[in-house]
């Protein structure tokens, strides 16, 4: 195969997958950025929608396993057609290192990395609910 048809086939199945989303990107209403209201008593609303942040043991070479679940204190996220967490980010000392893409029913609200820990102060992570809004996490290194 010539190095043009290659380069052709690589663009067509890029494009492929970036349009092979299952949801309609209309279900996506809510992109702002929400607070929450009253840190010291959080709503179940707000406890569903915020991120919570598990770092694992450090490895000798300074990596740990980090896993983001969407929803805290036993309150998860629903994943359902109308209703469901479409993306999580994380990021190191404000720098994204990490994202998952989610469907609806098919994929809950998780994201795991394994992340080199030297030399970071705080990982963050951001839910993005098609309904709610986008909702941060901060934990300390």
């Amino acid at each position: 195969m010539k190095r043009r048809d290659a380069l052709k086939v690589a663009a067509l199945a890029a494009l492929a997958i970036t349009g092979a989303s299952a949801y309609d990107e209309k279900l996506i209403v809510n992109k702002q950025k929400m607070q929450i209201k009253d840190p010291a008593n959080p709503t179940e609303t707000e406890f569903k929608h915020s991120p919570e942040i598990k770092i694992g043991a450090i490895d000798a070479q300074g990596f740990a396993l980090v896993e983001v679940n969407i929803g805290q204190k036993g309150v998860i996220h629903p994943s359902v057609a109308n209703h469901w967490i479409y993306e999580i980010e994380l990021h190191a000392d404000g720098k994204k290192i990490a994202s998952a893409s989610l469907e609806p029913i098919a994929s809950r609200g998780y994201l795991a990395a394994r992340v080199n820990t030297k030399d970071i102060k705080v990982l963050s992570a951001i839910s993005r609910c098609n309904l709610h809004g986008d909702y941060t996490a901060s934990v300390n290194v």
